[in-house]
């Protein structure tokens, strides 16, 4: 394509109960995109995951200002992951951009993100220099999912990664396909490839509203990430079990040694207590890791079985009749 053809650039914004920060995004990504070089389009896709505030209401009257921006309401709350996918299955965009809606990653990098993608890059992934959350406990949790992403996943995101990014439309095809339900975004663009480029860049506080990522979000976060793309935790079961084994069998010697050569300095234990400790801590050991680890994968290939739709779309505005996203269900809802 020329350079100067008309390219269009999709950014899609996914919100939950977001009334606080959603008033602030039309004006300060307006002129952000105007800002963009002329021969660059651009449509903005809002979505709602079922919010219970007014996120819905003020996303339409963006509609209304602005045909080019347009909005998604899920029949319920999908989660964050399955709301990024429905952006990019309805983005019609050259490059895609992935923005949540409390502004907490700027906009302002938008145009920093474009100029590398014209320069051949087809991701251009943010990644936090500068953390706004100043709570210890989440500060340091946060540090410690990374690092054990890092060490037990396959996939080796760079540390402090974020879903802030511009994917070229080679990338979003290419997720498209990726239909899986327990979904992990980050690793996700991470394993498609492609040549990809890093922007570094400070997180600015949340202005309105609170968050719903709190530390159990991110204990679960971070638990999905691993099994999404790692069987580490298998391994690392296996390994645990011998380790507990050993140490029976350890105990076990230890037992015969005391009874055997009559070492009066060691109190002899109560009749049955030695082998009561050696078979739970065996197989107490031995098999309740397993099992919970297993339990885990053997969940996943149940909801993969399944196949159900990874969202349900109750209401869109502004996006053509005919469009249509063949993964998904969607009310005959009449755009408002």
């Amino acid at each position: 394509m020329k350079e100067s053809a008309t390219k269009l650039l999709s950014i899609v914004v996914p919100a939950f109960n977001e009334e606080a920060n959603l008033p602030l995004v039309f004006p300060r990504l307006t002129q952000v995109l105007n800002a963009l070089p002329a021969h660059i389009d651009y449509e903005v896709i809002v979505l709602d995951n079922a919010s219970t505030d007014r996120t819905a209401i003020i996303a339409r009257e963006f509609c209304e200002r602005d045909q080019r921006w347009k909005f998604l309401r899920y029949s319920r709350n999908f989660g964050v992951e399955a709301s990024m996918l429905a952006g990019l299955d309805y983005a019609d965009g050259e490059a895609v951009v992935l923005l949540p809606a409390d502004l907490q990653d700027p906009p302002e990098l938008i145009p920093e993100f474009v100029r590398q993608w014209e320069e051949g890059f087809e991701v251009v992934g943010g990644v936090l220099r500068k953390r706004s959350d100043y709570r210890i406990l989440k500060t340091v949790g946060a540090k410690i999912a990374y690092w054990l992403i890092y060490m037990l996943s396959e996939c080796k995101i760079p540390s402090d990664a974020t879903d802030f990014r511009l994917l070229d439309r080679k990338v979003v095809d290419a997720l498209k396909l990726l239909r899986e339900p327990d979904r992990y975004m980050r690793g996700l663009v991470h394993w498609v490839g492609f040549r990809r480029s890093y922007v570094l860049y400070d997180r600015a506080p949340r202005r309105g509203g609170r968050s719903t990522a709190g530390i159990w979000f991110c204990v679960v976060y971070a638990f999905n990430a691993i099994l999404c793309f790692s069987t580490k935790p298998l391994r690392l079961a296996i390994l645990f079990g011998a380790f507990v084994a050993a140490l029976s069998f350890a105990y076990a010697l230890f037992a015969f040694a005391v009874y055997f050569l009559r070492l009066s300095f060691i109190p002899a234990a109560p009749p049955g207590v030695t082998t009561i400790v050696l078979l739970v801590s065996f197989f107490l050991g031995f098999n309740t890791m397993f099992l919970g680890i297993i339990g885990e994968y053997t969940a996943r290939i149940y909801n993969q079985g399944k196949n159900r739709p990874l969202y349900l779309i109750d209401e869109r505005v502004n996006f053509d009749a005919t469009t249509e996203c063949s993964n998904s269900l969607s009310s005959t809802r009449a755009p408002r």
